[in-house]
């Protein structure tokens, strides 16, 4: 018996959140889980020329890039600080495991961990899977 039921992955449409989201829609597959994913719109983005339905088809089409068996997938768009909502998120819809990228867009990262990942990883009970985007080799 599977304890993963329910996987949230928060995405930013990095390179490393698709990788977090290659993951994520793999184990739901193999453990016949639901994904839901999650994309935080920051406060200093500006909305006063992109409308909700632009957010929301964008993030629809990220997810239909990468969704070839068409798996049922919900999607949740949340604003503010990006850690903030995904914890929020880890509260209402109550996941068994939390997917995300060691770092994304934010140029202040950590050196080793992102800082949205060291917040949500530090801050919840949850198994947290922390993905690494892979190094190029030159």
């Amino acid at each position: 018996m599977s304890l993963i039921k329910h996987i949230l992955c928060a995405v930013d449409y990095s390179n490393t959140s698709s990788y977090a989201f290659e993951y994520a829609y793999d184990t739901a597959i193999i453990r016949n889980a639901s994904l839901t994913v999650v994309h935080v719109v920051g406060a200093r983005e500006e909305m006063s020329s992109v409308s909700f339905k632009q957010i929301e088809d964008e993030l629809a089409n990220w997810v239909s890039e990468r969704n070839p068996s068409k798996m049922a997938i919900k999607q949740e768009i949340f604003f503010g600080i990006p850690y903030v909502e995904i914890m929020q998120a880890v509260t209402d819809l109550k996941p068994d495991l939390v997917v995300l990228g060691n770092k994304g867009h934010n140029i202040h990262d950590h050196f080793f961990i992102g800082h949205v990942a060291e917040k949500v990883l530090h801050n919840t009970d949850l198994p947290v899977l922390l993905i690494k985007a892979p190094v190029e080799k030159k």
